[in-house]
């Protein structure tokens, strides 16, 4: 058991909360300002890793700058022999997995509240570029008057980024994204994945995805479907089980794209169901609120209007058969989409049969003025000269020839006569009939003679292409791990980190390393006299399969056997295979992101089943 500390810094410790893979949790009595305090130790040691300290550091402080009351507030960083400390705001309440395993009833509209406060609290630090990587409700934490603070924020990935932990995927699986159990890059994309989970169970009390083991829980957040809400909720107003569909989706790109847009999404739905229509947030564990002036604003980041049944536009929702649309005119408030006010004794609600609505959103990829931005494109194009524009902005005559060279700026001489002129330039004709000479100079790369064509005269231009002279370059690479230079068949220089060598024109030049599966071609431009190549940092390769019996090859190179088979490897494009005893089996070609770890995982066999 891990022993209590007295003191650390100028708190004294009361007693231990909790204990995580990220840390220890104490609470603690601040002896200066008096009021007690959360403080989390962290469980990594810098002592022996000064840029890992800093970098540490220069992390946590972004994330103490936030300032929302849905972020826990951080009051300071420490650090006692060389292990980092955070003190937070001690907070009163539960967080949402002990209120979900206590017997406190939610109502729906208690729920919704709670994940649309998650939602807002994301948003906010999304904006300042902060992707939490672990929402759960373990880091969601509900107090007694209904205000929900995230947890947590940011350390989990400063923590990663700051201590190499050789194959370790962070987060918690039942939680992760597709895209961040790939270990591919993340934005706060993924963090609405995991809010969408979470929203999921609470209304449910089942996780969306499930499994006997972890690997289990992984093939389906990649691979399978959650059972749909209303097959276990036949009431739930269809607008919710939208969102949540909406945030499950596996492809970032369908997802919503902020988080802004969720919370808005969920606090309609809310104000709606809500028949007290409070002016403030609906408290979680039953206490009151005041009563405000009877007034709330439900944002409406793409709102005209709302109808039973599903969306309508334009004079389809004029001319539909149900209930008559609420047309509210947009407000534009600062930092948000347009508003609709919403008063009890004012809106009239359409709510049709079973009591849904959809908020209408425009299409995909779309903005209010995209039709008079198109409008406006095509009037000006058709306005356009009738002048053919060339190549860097040369205007041709209908009697002239257009001379390109790649790269441009090279002198054009014309049968021996230099025209004064530089690529691209437009020539008059009669200085170059069919037959003519033009000779094309430009420094740094072999001149180059050609003739005019009845094809050039006819296409109005003649383009040429330089090859770059040829000659020795002095390459210098460097690596995370030890490599060797191949050129052609010939081993040029011996395993190493660091390599500086001659290379003379002719074969290419490659990096390999067995053990790390590198082959990796170097881009060496032969027209300057040295080049210098730095590889990207290797990451970590882990593949997941429900078959143990079968084998794993990367490359060639048999990893063994599954259920996970993990391995350092060089960050790039390398092909995957699954073969298994009865020859079954599947190849797939996967990236390798540096400093990532990328997990893949393989299906049994359907013939296995």
């Amino acid at each position: 058991m891990t022993a209590i500390p007295e003191k650390v810094g100028r708190y004294t410790i009361l007693g231990m909360v909790g204990k995580g893979g990220m840390g220890v949790l104490y609470r603690a009595h601040d002896d200066v300002l008096e009021r007690d305090v959360a403080l989390k130790m962290m469980l990594v040691d810098f002592s022996h890793d000064t840029a890992a300290r800093e970098r540490f550091l220069r992390e946590a402080r972004a994330v103490a700058r936030l300032a929302h009351r849905n972020v826990v507030t951080i009051h300071e960083l420490g650090e006692v022999d060389g292990t980092p400390y955070i003190v937070m705001e001690f907070l009163g309440g539960r967080d949402l997995d002990a209120l979900m395993k206590a017997d406190v009833q939610l109502s729906l509209v208690q729920k919704l509240e709670i994940a649309s406060q998650v939602c807002e609290g994301l948003a906010y630090a999304h904006e300042q570029g902060i992707v939490h990587r672990d929402i759960k409700p373990g880091n969601v934490r509900v107090l007694d008057d209904g205000t929900v603070k995230i947890l947590d924020f940011g350390i989990a990935k400063f923590a990663m980024s700051s201590v190499t932990q050789t194959g370790t995927v962070m987060g918690t699986p039942s939680y992760m994204a597709p895209e961040q159990i790939m270990g591919q890059p993340i934005d706060g994309r993924s963090d609405l994945f995991s809010a969408g989970v979470l929203l999921y169970e609470l209304l449910s009390g089942t996780k969306p995805f499930q499994g006997d083991s972890p690997t289990a829980v992984v093939y389906q957040i990649m691979n399978g479907e959650p059972v749909p809400l209303q097959n276990t909720i036949p009431d739930l107003p269809e607008p919710i089980s939208d969102i949540v569909s909406h945030a499950l989706r596996k492809n970032p790109e369908e997802r919503y794209g902020k988080a802004k847009q969720m919370a808005t999404d969920l606090q309609t739905v809310r104000a709606m169901l809500d028949p007290q229509l409070h002016s403030g947030k609906t408290p979680v564990l039953g206490m009151p609120t005041s009563d405000g002036t009877g007034m709330m604003t439900v944002p409406l980041y793409a709102t005209q209007g709302m109808r039973a049944g599903g969306p309508a536009t334009g004079a389809a929702a004029a001319s539909a058969g149900t209930p008559s649309a609420v047309i509210v005119p947009p407000r534009e408030e600062p930092g948000q989409g347009p508003v609709v006010w919403i008063a009890g004794a004012v809106v009239v609600l359409a709510l049709g049969v079973g009591g849904y609505f959809f908020l209408l959103k425009p299409a995909a990829g779309t903005t209010p003025d995209a039709a008079s931005s198109t409008a406006d494109g095509a009037a000006t194009g058709s306005g356009a000269s009738a002048g053919a524009a060339g190549a860097g902005g040369a205007v041709l005559g209908k009697d002239e020839l257009l001379v390109v060279s790649t790269p441009n700026g090279a002198t054009i001489t014309i049968n021996g006569a230099d025209t004064g002129k530089v690529t691209p330039a437009a020539i008059a004709l009669a200085s170059v009939p069919v037959g003519s000479t033009v000779e094309l100079s430009l420094k740094g790369f072999k001149p180059i003679s050609t003739r005019i064509t009845d094809a050039d005269v006819k296409a109005g231009n003649k383009d040429v292409k330089f090859a770059a002279e040829a000659r020795p370059v002095r390459l210098t690479v460097t690596g995370a791990y030890p490599f060797e230079l191949v050129q052609g068949s010939r081993v040029i220089s011996a395993a190493a980190a660091r390599h500086d060598v001659t290379v003379q024109p002719g074969a290419g030049v490659t990096a390999r390393s067995r053990d790390m599966l590198l082959s990796q071609a170097l881009a060496i431009n032969f027209d300057r006299a040295t080049a210098d190549v730095t590889l990207p940092a290797a990451g970590v390769l882990a593949v997941f399969s429900a078959v143990e019996t079968c084998t794993v090859s990367v490359d060639g190179n048999d990893l063994g056997f599954p259920p996970i088979a993990s391995k350092a490897i060089a960050s790039g494009g390398h092909t995957v295979t699954l073969t298994c005893p009865d020859g079954k089996g599947e190849t797939r070609r996967v990236t390798v992101v540096p400093g990532e770890r990328l997990a893949v995982t393989f299906a049994p066999p359907k013939e296995s089943y």
